[in-house]
């Protein structure tokens, strides 16, 4: 009997071993999945970008060259544009007032139109109007003795003439322009 008992005794553990394998091959407790997360609002839609500014300093100059006729003490002119052509931009003195008159072709979009100036030095402006004659012009004047005549002629490389409406004007600041505003100084 001993010997069954043995037998019995480990039948009996076999199976507590069977039952206690079998109990620790239950998948462990899961956790439900979290809910997934709302997918974000889509991204407003881009606005267009602006286009870059282009520094003034590096558009291309306006085609053509200066030219000056006159005689020192008497008259001056200086005019800018292609040969062949209506110049697009002109100062000459005025001796009767020593007066730099400054006229471009076009017309001006109101009675008291801004013809503004940028130079390296600032920016300023002066009051023009239509001045008349064929082809049409936009003529501003100023003092030969105004400091911002200095800034036109010694302006780094260029200047700008701006009047509303019409293109810019972008004018290489050469010893014609200087020679002008002397002549009218003297």
């Amino acid at each position: 009997m001993t010997m069954r008992r043995t037998i019995r005794t480990a039948r009996q553990g076999a199976v507590t071993l069977l039952m206690v394998a079998l109990a620790s091959c239950v998948a462990p407790e899961q956790k439900p999945a979290p809910a997934p997360r709302p997918a974000p609002p889509p991204p407003p839609a881009a606005l267009p970008a602006a286009p870059p500014q282009q520094d003034w300093r590096d558009v291309p100059v306006t085609p053509g060259d200066w030219s000056w006729r006159g005689t020192a003490g008497q008259s001056s002119i200086a005019q800018y544009g292609t040969p062949g052509q209506t110049a697009v931009f002109a100062l000459r003195c005025d001796l009767s007032t020593r007066n730099i008159v400054f006229s471009r072709g076009g017309l001006a979009p109101t009675p008291n139109a801004a013809m503004s100036f940028t130079t390296s030095y600032g920016s300023f402006a002066y009051t023009g109007a239509n001045g008349g004659g064929q082809p049409p012009a936009i003529v501003a004047q100023a003092s030969a003795r105004d400091p911002h005549m200095d800034q036109i002629a010694f302006s780094r490389g260029r200047f700008l003439v701006d009047v509303a409406g019409q293109p810019r004007l972008v004018l290489p600041a050469w010893p014609e322009v200087a020679r002008v505003i002397q002549d009218c100084r003297s």
